[in-house]
């Protein structure tokens, strides 16, 4: 509509005011309907969290966690990741019980702490498996006495085991690195986040189905774990990915094949000759050559390239002047 353009004509203006003014208007659209408010950024109204990859990353960590503990502690423990839950802070931390190894660990990047937890039961566990007994649960009164120098030494290998198959775990999904930066016995002293911050719980039972063994939790904060959405690349492949530690291996046996020294050997050419040619020999003899032509260069015993013998300055040298395997020219 060009400017100064009326929107509707006198004619239609007219009609309107007919309607007017015969009162036979009626009630407009739109009148009377119920409303809702609708906050964005409530927290009951954000989307529930898409846990698919989060259940790879743990059905990888069980195993990593698994082999850890073995290598570190030499404890075989069967090892089972349970539902993945998103609770409320103040809530989870009330159903832990005193004492526990609770470490708040920073695990980049996720913007936020997060929270290793290591039942009692567990580091009592690996404690008697360490010294040759056989693991098995404690009762209530063994179970609420203090950590003891030996069980402190015991929970801090644990939590190491616990980081270590935390990058592995994770290393398919997003590379993360985990930061130790304090630890707590008691779970009311932490003060990590308000209690109504909504959290999500990830649970690595040990033991068998028979007989418990403690629990290991690892505890995000919910909306570092949101951040991270668009970030978290989806394992497609079946098969499973390469260990740190095998690449590392697969690394070093790389380095020390290209240490390994070969013998290249040129054939210059062959002179037919006799036995009374080659009695008759001696030093100051000349042997001509003719025809030379191009040569090969034999590594182990193994024809490889073709190439062609002349000099280089001052000394002898070959040229390469194609690949006998492939035909290539070089």
């Amino acid at each position: 509509m060009s400017e100064g353009e009326k929107l509707l004509t006198d004619e239609e203006m007219e009609a309107i005011e007919e309607v007017v003014a015969s009162g036979n208007l009626g009630e407009g659209y739109n009148i009377g309907i119920d409303s809702h408010r609708y906050d964005l950024t409530s927290k009951e109204n954000q989307s529930a969290l898409d846990t698919e990859v989060l259940e790879q990353i743990n059905n990888r960590l069980q195993r990593h966690l698994r082999l850890s503990l073995l290598k570190e502690l030499k404890y075989d423990a069967p090892v089972s990741a349970q539902a993945i839950e998103v609770t409320e802070y103040g809530e989870y931390i009330q159903k832990i019980p005193s004492p526990s190894s609770l470490s708040v660990t920073k695990i980049s990047p996720l913007k936020d702490e997060c929270l290793c937890v290591l039942d009692a039961q567990v580091i009592y566990s690996c404690v008697d498996n360490w010294f040759g007994g056989t693991p098995r649960p404690l009762s209530g009164e063994a179970a609420s006495r203090e950590f003891s120098r030996t069980e402190e030494v015991v929970a801090k290998k644990v939590r190491l085991s616990v980081y270590s198959a935390l990058l592995e775990a994770w290393a398919p999904s997003l590379e993360v690195q985990c930061e130790f930066l304090r630890s707590e016995v008691n779970p009311l002293l932490l003060n990590l986040l308000a209690d109504d911050e909504q959290v999500v719980v990830t649970r690595f039972k040990m033991g068998g189905e028979d007989e418990a063994l403690g629990s290991v939790d690892i505890v995000y904060p919910l909306g570092s774990v949101r951040l991270l959405r668009g970030s978290l690349v989806k394992v497609l492949e079946a098969k499973p990915p390469k260990s740190r530690l095998e690449q590392q291996w697969a690394s070093s046996l790389r380095g020390a094949l290209d240490e390994i020294p070969f013998e290249a050997v040129v054939s210059a050419g062959e002179i037919p000759i006799s036995f009374a040619e080659l009695a008759n020999l001696k030093v100051g003899d000349t042997i001509p050559f003719k025809n030379i032509g191009r040569s090969e260069m034999s590594v182990n015993g193994l024809s490889i390239f073709e190439v062609e013998i002349g000099s280089a300055g001052d000394n002898a040298a070959v040229k390469l002047m194609g690949s006998i395997a492939s035909e290539n020219t070089v």
